[in-house]
């Protein structure tokens, strides 16, 4: 039987993690389809803008001079061996990192300076996605779209059959933090849609899943992203980011070493395949 959450028990303690999630804490929750509409809600103008963003930690340079947009509605796939600043971008954009210079703004907003706000239109999947102890899934979901302000009948109308699909609807009751890696994924993905965000932000969000786990997980995004959500996503896997893509934006150590449509990638480059356009972009130097 799925558990309904007490919020008055730790009341200011929800209202710490809304305010460093950037949702809403106390107050009536109100309909999905009643939520503020958001600026420049309609438009087709860039949703992600990056110009000259760096990030150093200490001596160290984790991303350098970085600039690129994603046009609202595309899906954009974040390309980079590992250590390459997938991550550390991601962490920007999301406002858990200050830039050490430029500028990082969804729909106008400052990622950070404005983070409060522009977590409202992002929903993100960290690629190790971590929850409350003693929460089920089905606990983690009504806390959070009570944390969003929806009515919980309206988001789990929403939720279910997406659960359904994923193959969770039957470990929801479980607890969250007994979950397999695959399982937190699917979980993870769930609460990144329940409030219906403009922006979809996931890092590896295939790592842990079975195949047919994959294959759902990979309709479902681009069911979302038909439906007008931005998908910026980094990923390993290059076929998918060719059936899923329709751009791609490739780094290297730090720095952007290429962006732009898939076709034009591969035409620039001279390369029939993203993998071997990839692997030219990004090879490095024989060791000794």
């Amino acid at each position: 039987m799925r558990a309904t959450i007490l919020f008055d028990m730790s009341l200011n303690g929800l209202r710490i993690y809304a305010m460093n999630s950037g949702i809403s804490a106390g107050g009536e929750p109100i309909p999905m389809h009643e939520v503020p509409p958001t600026p420049h809600e309609h438009g087709p103008e860039d949703i992600v803008t990056i110009a000259h963003a760096t990030k150093t930690f200490g001596d160290k340079v984790a991303l350098h001079d970085m600039s690129f947009s994603v046009p609202s509605g595309q899906i954009c796939g974040l390309l980079g061996p590992n250590g390459a600043g997938k991550t550390t971008l991601f962490r920007l954009l999301m406002g858990i990192l200050k830039a050490s210079s430029g500028v990082l703004q969804v729909a106008g907003l400052d990622a950070f300076e404005d983070r409060v706000a522009m977590k409202r239109l992002i929903g993100f999947l960290p690629d190790e996605p971590v929850f409350y102890s003693y929460l089920s899934g089905w606990e983690l979901l009504e806390l959070s779209a009570g944390m969003h302000g929806i009515d919980t009948g309206e988001a789990m109308a929403w939720i279910d059959p997406l659960a359904q699909r994923l193959r969770l609807f039957d470990d929801l009751d479980n607890y969250a933090e007994d979950f397999s890696r695959g399982m937190k994924k699917k979980l993870g993905l769930l609460l990144a849609l329940l409030h219906r965000p403009r922006l979809l932000v996931l890092d590896e969000p295939t790592n842990g899943l079975d195949v047919e786990a994959t294959h759902l997980f990979y309709d479902l995004i681009g069911e979302v992203a038909a439906g007008g959500t931005t998908v910026l996503f980094s990923t390993h896997l290059m076929d998918h980011v060719t059936r899923l893509c329709s751009h791609a934006v490739i780094i290297n150590e730090g720095s952007l070493i290429a962006k732009g449509s898939l076709a034009e990638l591969k035409e620039r480059h001279e390369e029939e395949s993203l993998e071997a356009l990839f692997l030219k972009l990004t090879a490095r130097p024989q060791q000794a």
